[in-house]
């Protein structure tokens, strides 16, 4: 049976923030159910051990964010969490209970008006148990430069972590760095959302290899970037993921990602497959 390293579930399109670096959702707004979520687990829990709770969407901004983790520990699953972080503070308790959570992404680079925003989060983190892993992101940056809002939020970091000019260093100039037992920050360019109105060009996907993408409404994608399921390849609400995955459209699509000339328009215009093209 295939295993995915992951697959992004989203159980909320909807997102208590405006950034402008995140394109707007045009699909109607909607919270998945209790009962619709725990129906995706039974389907896809032989399929991976890793989900992650976003495609767009605030996850917090979800009335039962909690019962969905610990339906997820009932399953076996492991769970990484990416939020914007303002509503943290308000679950941090709760979430430091919950055995399936792996990993918090915190997308410090979020346009937000929070008086002491990163600060909040900083104490709110101290809830959560060092067998979670914890990256704070910048991920808004031009040419692997940090701007000016990027340059005071590692600021804020060195400053509530006691971290030395070196630590800091690495942080500008390096990705992924470590700067306490279970916390990370990490650094990149802002990518271009895939749209039609781009440029065609070819390249290797990992989608459909590696993970798949579940919408709210059900839709299952190839990634967690075709966020209005533009490349439509079953709904797990009505089919089950097996049967899905066995679809002459799936397979015509994964092997054209392996073979580098992408069926779907939306996946040749996608630029984040240059990241895999050598």
């Amino acid at each position: 049976m295939k295993k995915y390293k992951k697959i992004y579930i989203e159980i909320t399109n909807n997102c208590n923030l405006n950034c402008s670096f995140c394109t707007p959702v045009t699909r109607p707004k909607r919270f998945m159910s209790k009962e619709e979520f725990e129906s995706i687990l039974k389907k896809i829990k032989d399929y991976t051990d890793y989900i992650y709770l976003h495609i767009k969407g605030e996850p917090l901004l979800h009335p039962e964010i909690i019962d969905f983790l610990k339906l997820c520990e009932t399953y076996s699953l492991k769970v990484n969490l990416t939020t914007n972080g303002t509503l943290f503070p308000k679950y941090a308790k709760e979430l430091s209970t919950c055995k399936a959570l792996n990993k918090i992404n915190f997308s410090l680079h979020s346009e937000n008006n929070i008086p002491n925003y990163c600060g909040k989060i900083f104490e709110s983190v101290n809830e959560i148990p060092e067998r979670v892993t914890i990256i704070y992101r910048l991920w808004t940056l031009k040419d692997n430069k940090l701007d000016k809002k990027s340059t005071e939020t590692v600021e804020k970091i060195k400053d509530y972590y006691n971290l030395s000019r070196e630590v800091v260093e690495k942080i500008k100039n390096e990705k992924n760095i470590k700067i306490n037992p279970h916390i990370y920050v990490d650094k990149d360019n802002e990518f271009t959302w895939p749209s039609v109105s781009k440029e065609k060009s070819v390249g290797y996907c990992y989608g459909l290899k590696t993970h798949i993408g579940i919408l709210v409404d059900g839709t299952v994608v190839p990634c967690c970037l075709d966020s209005e399921g533009d490349v439509y390849l079953g709904n797990i609400y009505k089919e089950t993921l097996n049967t899905i995955i066995n679809s002459n459209n799936y397979k015509n699509i994964k092997k054209s990602f392996e073979n580098r000339k992408p069926l779907p328009e939306l996946c040749q215009k996608c630029t984040f497959k240059n990241k895999f093209t050598k």
